[in-house]
Formats: structure tokens, C-alpha cells, sequence
């Protein structure tokens, strides 16, 4: 098997020439789908490109969600591959179209449409988020080649190669790796307790078959990163990691389909990092939450990543349960928010918000270069509730809170919004945020809700 993929790579590796860029492709097993929609050529290559779709049974879904206008017919089109250096993508559509949207639009990437074909340029890898018309979206996963091969795998690997594998749940250890192939399709998700020095990588996918729950969850742990890989549709959260330390998810694509699929929920964890990743899940699309009292959570960086929030959802949120004594030092930085809609308990979803619903004291938050595409219910919302609204909780407190070039696309509220004298929100500034065209120098009453427990906005 080793001396058939490194051929296999080689061929590719030939067949391009250096000033082009190197373009490694895999094929799909046979028990999945393939596009009769789509086709796409990079640098001449052919791409094999997925159909995923929902199994869930919608009757058996909530009656929320069942009513939502988005979520039926979730049908995705996926090409995973791997490349470098200058691409050339052409894109052939088997059905008429007319309109064609390419994101995140701060790419830029002005696409040549003749006939059936759609041609672009990509400068290297990159995640796109394609829709043309009404069609079946189309998400265009371009990862970095690997810098290493199956002969450097350390002992200590589990190795997925290409091919369907049946295997439930994994069982972490500490001090291992586990290596999923480009092509791989491991059928269950992950648990880990206590585990340390753990990594999960490749360009494979864990597919959750709408039936394992919580795919990937990790408690009580540290040292563990998760790169490079697809983990899509879960029940429930898709990555649930409960009081660890020193976390790092690195260009994963997260994808969920049904009730509460939120794409990775860190809890009450702290040194938590994650980047250059895409997401598109029916829940928030990250969700910073302290279920546990006696938890701080603290240092959390989210950098680089798309997020589509489709149904139910924030791009990222704070929230709801807050019950710990401090969530603090986190920073949101260089993300695009494409999508955000949906009902919630607090009037609707935000592209990002903090719902302080529970006793911690919320502190010293980071939104810099942040990019909103699509309208928005709201676009930003700070708010103390009472506690209750997913427990019986005492109510806490936000401060210091800064947001830095905020792009928004949308006239839509922002919500500033405190529980009484005790528990209120202090010290929130805005530095250069535009909505539309139009920089926010002031507490306009067009566009800011603000209620009298809000002390200290200011306008840079």
C-alpha cells in the first residue's frame, strides 16, 4: 500500500509543471457519491468532487428545527485536495446558471464565467464557499501538500489509509498519533479521558453518519491537536473538548447538518487555539462556553477561518452557559462570517455575540479584522440575561470588550444590553468599524440598542 500511494503521488507530482504548481489529488471510494453536477480541473487535473448529503430521518427531528427554511435538502458538493503554488481552476457545470458567488468575497476572486465553465486563479490553498444559483453548494477545500509521507509515520500511529473503516469510537491514548490518509473515511468519531501528547491528522475524514454523537470528545486532557481533516455530520456537537489544556484544531473542516451541531465547543479549556479551519454547521459555528462553576476559561485564539453559521447560528459566540468564575482573554482575529441566522433565546443569532447566562465575569475580548458578508438578524450583541435561560443561575458581567476593523455588509441592530446595576457591561469600544460604508463614531439610535445597564462605550 505504501509503494502504490507513492506512486500514485509521484504521477501527480509529474504531470504538473513547477511554474503552474503541484496538485495532488485521491480517488473516492467506491461507496461514495461522486458529482454528476459539478466537474473541476486544476492545472488540467482532474478532481474527483463528493456528494454529501443528509441521513437524518427530518420527521424525527425537533418541530424547531423541522420549520427552519434552510435545513432541508442540506446537499453539498466537496473537493478535498492538496496543492501549492499557482492554480488554475475550472469549474464545468452539467445545468444552466446565471449567477455565481465565490467566498469569502476578501479574496477577491473575480470568476470568468463562459458557457458551462467558471475559470479562477487561486495563488495556493485556500477553503471557498461556492454558490451558483440555486444549485447545490460546492465548497472548494485547496490543503497544503504534507510534508510528510506513510514511510515517516512515527511507531506510535494509527494509520488510516485510504478506504472506508468501520471503527465507531477511537479510544484515545496518550503519546499517540493517528494518521488519516487523503481518501481515508473513518465511520465514528473519537473519545478521549485523561489522555496527553494526542494528535489527530491527514486529509482523511471522520463521517459521523448522523448517528454518533459528540463525535470528537476530549476531557480532561492537554497537549492535543487535530489538523488537517474533515469531521462532519454528528449528532449533536460536533467537537466537545471539557476542561483541557494546550489545544490546537488547524485547518479542519467541520461540517453538521442537523439540531445543535455546533463545529468545535471549547469548555471550560484554556490555551486553546483554532485557525485557518472552515466551518458550516446548523448550530454555532464556535461556541466558547464554562459549564462547570469551579472552570476558568481563559487564552482562547480563533484566527483565520470561515465560518457559515446556516440555520441556527452565531459564527462564534460566548455563551450561553457561563457558569465558571471567569471566561477571559479571548481573542477573535482575521475570520470571515459569510452566514448567520436563526432563532435563539435571546431574539435571534448574531453574526457574533456574548450571552452572559450564568455567573461568570466575562473579560477582556478581542473581534479584530473581522469580516460579516451576508444580512443579519443582529450584528453584534453583548447581553446579560437572568441566568435561567439554560440553567437556574445567579446572573454575571461583561467588560472590556474591543472591537478593531469590523466589516459588516448589512444595516442590522447591535444589542448592548445589561441585566441591572450589578450585572452589567462595561468599557465595550469600537475602532474602526463600518457598516456598509459608513464608520461608527457614535451611539446612533438607528442602528445601537443600548439599555441603561451599559456603561463606558466609546468610538476610536
Amino acid at each position: 500500500m505504501k509503494c502504490i500511494l507513492m506512486v500514485f503521488i509521484t504521477l501527480h507530482l509529474l504531470s504538473c509543471s513547477k511554474k503552474e504548481g503541484l496538485v495532488m489529488t485521491h480517488s473516492l471510494p467506491d461507496e461514495i457519491s461522486e458529482s454528476s453536477l459539478y466537474s473541476l480541473r486544476v492545472n488540467g487535473i482532474k478532481v474527483p468532487i463528493e456528494v454529501l448529503k443528509p441521513n437524518m430521518d427530518m420527521e424525527k427531528q425537533p418541530e424547531w428545527f423541522r420549520s427552519a427554511p434552510y435545513v432541508h435538502d442540506q446537499e453539498i458538493h466537496i473537493a478535498d485536495f492538496s496543492a501549492e503554488g499557482e492554480l488554475s481552476m475550472e469549474l464545468k457545470i452539467s445545468e444552466s446558471f446565471s449567477e455565481v458567488n465565490i467566498s469569502p468575497k476578501s479574496r477577491q476572486i473575480s470568476p470568468v464565467i463562459k458557457e458551462d465553465r467558471i475559470s479562477f486563479q487561486l495563488k495556493g490553498p485556500d477553503k471557498l464557499y461556492i454558490r451558483i444559483d440555486s444549485l447545490p453548494e460546492f465548497c472548494l477545500f485547496v490543503n497544503p501538500i504534507e510534508d510528510k509521507t506513510t514511510d515517516t509515520l512515527l511507531s506510535n500511529t494509527r494509520y488510516f489509509g485510504p478506504g472506508i473503516h468501520r471503527t465507531g469510537y477511537l479510544e484515545l491514548k496518550s503519546n499517540e498519533d493517528i494518521y488519516l490518509a487523503a481518501g481515508a473515511y473513518v465511520l465514528g468519531g473519537v473519545r478521549g479521558n485523561g489522555v496527553k501528547d494526542v494528535r489527530i491528522y491527514g486529509r482523511g475524514v471522520i463521517e459521523g453518519e448522523f448517528k454518533h454523537r459528540r463525535m470528537v470528545l476530549i476531557e480532561n486532557s492537554s497537549n492535543i491537536t487535530i489538523e488537517g481533516i474533515s469531521i462532519r455530520n454528528g449528532r449533536g456537537w460536533t467537537n466537545t473538548l471539557t476542561n483541557c489544556d494546550d489545544v490546537k484544531f488547524d485547518g479542519v473542516k467541520v461540517i453538521g447538518f442537523g439540531p445543535s451541531s455546533d463545529g468545535i465547543n471549547p469548555l471550560g479549556s484554556r490555551n486553546f487555539e483554532i485557525k485557518n479551519s472552515f466551518f458550516r454547521c446548523t448550530d454555532d459555528c464556535i461556541a466558547i462556553k464554562s459549564p462547570d462553576s469551579t472552570l476558568i476559561t481563559e487564552n482562547i485564539t480563533v484566527t483565520k477561518n470561515t465560518m457559515i453559521g446556516y440555520a441556527f447560528s452565531d459564527g462564534i459566540t460566548i455563551g450561553f452557559e457561563t457558569n465558571g468564575p471567569e471566561i477571559r482573554n479571548i481573542q477573535v482575529k482575521d475570520c470571515d462570517i459569510l452566514i448567520a441566522r436563526g432563532g435563539s433565546r435571546v431574539d435571534g443569532h448574531s453574526a457574533f455575540s456574548i450571552i452572559c447566562d450564568g455567573p461568570a465575569w466575562i473579560h477582556d475580548i478581542v473581534y479584530e479584522n473581522i469580516r460579516v458578508e451576508e444580512p443579519v438578524r443582529k450584528l453584534f450583541e453583548l447581553h446579560v440575561t437572568d441566568g435561567t435561560d439554560y440553567g437556574i443561575n445567579p446572573p454575571g458581567r461583561i467588560s472590556d470588550v474591543y472591537l478593531k476593523d469590523v466589516q459588516w455588509n448589512s444595516k442590522r441592530p447591535i444589542i448592548l444590553s445589561g441585566y441591572n446595576s450589578s450585572h452589567d457591561i462595561d468599557n465595550v469600544t469600537f475602532e474602526n468599524c463600518f457598516i456598509l460604508d459608513t464608520l461608527l463614531t457614535s451611539v446612533d439610535s438607528t442602528i445601537f440598542n443600548i439599555n441603561e445597564f451599559v456603561s463606558g462605550v466609546s468610538f476610536k
